[in-house]
């Protein structure tokens, strides 16, 4: 019998709290990072590559994380990791140099990414396909209010000092208590199967280039945002207010606009998405003191255009895949966006330091443009995907491929082991291979079709 949503979420509760407080503490040390290191003087580039440093170190953990849980254990890694992490954060305040702080960003980046990988193994194991839906919406909104409350924690104490960085440490060793004081026995083994760059860029060009842009859009926005804030003459409470709200703007916007793409054809979505946040990074050219002035609803208005860009590449790519195909590709499509997340932080810094604060928004129009050019350039290829064909969307963290294993549209997989047909298993085509998006559509109508084959049996691949 399916659980309530209070009886799931008190059954989750010991682990969603280690969730929000690794995401708070994450959250608070990545936003004052970036604003001690623009008030100890570092170049604009120095603090690029500062910020860039995590998610190498974010792609590492995703690469080696599977094989360190599955030789310690989760409990043991978690620990590890989770200490390391709580005593890197202490040393930043230690040794205040761009180089060394560039090495501790690297080797945090690398602890979270596997601290995310045993909280999300450990939440999949604790629900069955009855609560999948909701343990993820509660993951979500438990990850995304951490992020946001991290932001908000920069008013605790002045940057200059001590305190923020043992703030940040403390929520960092918290996190580990109720993993290490859980009665629960450990999930099973972590796959760590990745997709090839070569296979998904074959199953869908565009979900390939969304990621990426996407990653670019985070990076940027995560990891210079309290930068271009701060340039804008703004104070700490008002870098954290603005920070906060583009967190909250992605948040209440992402399910909405991930529920219009599984009654709209997804690709419309995404372009009408890439060309708003275009004219929202050029609005500030054409009225700079309108959104001075109002820069918290600028942020919010431009955290709706960059949070959903991501769950809508993952969807599209979703939509050409077999059902056991989801996770690994969704390994592979997290290293894409963590490879080009690294390079946000370095253009952003770099865009900032050459045409001032206004630079940045210029970027996310840049950006916004060529994946949308593209989106509109690939329209012209390939059979179209129905609205019939197409998955749902789940929104999903961009942390670990388990977040995906952990979602609703994994529940084909099962039904396929039990015997079933699953809707997503008729997508494949007829010789075993994945449709793409870059097949010409060889079939003629759909109607024309016998109604015992999949939708897109007679696609071909290249």
């Amino acid at each position: 019998m399916p659980r309530s949503p209070v009886a799931l979420i008190i059954a989750l509760s010991a682990t969603l709290f280690a969730a929000f407080t690794l995401n708070t503490g994450a959250s608070l040390q990545s936003s004052l990072l970036a604003l001690r290191a623009s008030s100890e003087g570092f170049a604009p580039i120095y603090t690029g590559i500062i910020m860039a440093s995590y998610y190498a170190g974010f792609i590492g953990g995703i690469i080696w994380g599977a094989g360190l849980v599955n030789r310690v254990g989760h409990i043991r890694t978690f620990a590890a990791l989770a200490s390391t992490g709580s005593a890197i954060t202490l040393l930043h305040a230690v040794f205040v140099d761009p180089i060394t702080w560039s090495l501790f960003r690297a080797m945090t980046g690398l602890c979270i990414s596997a601290l995310y990988l045993v909280i999300e193994s450990w939440l999949n194991e604790q629900v069955d396909n009855t609560s999948r839906g909701g343990m993820i919406a509660a993951y979500m909104t438990v990850s995304l209010a951490g992020l946001a409350i991290g932001q908000l924690l920069l008013n605790v104490s002045p940057i200059g000092s001590f305190e923020l960085f043992t703030v940040a440490s403390v929520l960092l060793s918290l996190s580990l208590v109720p993993i290490a004081l859980t009665r629960q026995p450990p999930p099973a083994a972590v796959s760590g199967a990745r997709m090839k760059f070569r296979q998904l860029y074959a199953i869908s060009p565009l979900g390939f280039v969304a990621a990426a842009g996407s990653g670019v859009l985070s990076g940027a926005i995560y990891g210079v945002g309290p930068i271009f804030a701060s340039d804008l003459g703004l104070a700490t409470n008002e870098v954290a207010n603005f920070m906060a709200f583009v967190i909250l703007g992605g948040m209440i916007m992402q399910w909405p606009i991930g529920r219009l793409s599984d009654i709209v054809p997804r690709q419309y979505v995404m372009i009408a998405v890439l060309i708003g946040l275009a004219i929202c990074g050029l609005f500030p050219l054409v009225a700079p003191e309108v959104v001075r002035a109002n820069l918290t609803v600028w942020g919010a208005i431009i955290g709706i255009f960059i949070m959903p860009v991501y769950g809508l590449s993952v969807a599209y790519v979703n939509d050409y895949l077999q059902p056991d195909q989801i996770v690994s590709a969704s390994g592979g499509l997290l290293i894409i966006y963590g490879g080009s997340a690294a390079t946000g932080p370095i253009i952003g810094s770099l865009a900032i330091g050459h045409f001032g604060p206004w630079g940045m928004p210029v970027l996310f129009a840049i950006v916004g443009v060529l994946v949308a050019s593209f989106a509109i350039y690939r329209a012209g290829f390939g059979r179209r995907i129905t609205i019939e064909e197409q998955g749902q969307f789940v929104a999903v963290p961009r942390t670990t491929p388990m977040a995906l294993e952990m979602s609703p549209i994994t529940d084909d997989i099962v039904e396929e082991e039990d015997g079933s047909a699953s809707h997503a298993a008729d997508r494949a085509d007829d010789i075993g291979h994945p449709a793409t998006d870059d097949t010409p559509d060889q079939a003629g109508s759909a109607p024309d079709q016998d109604p015992n084959q999949g939708p897109d049996q007679n696609r071909h691949n290249p």
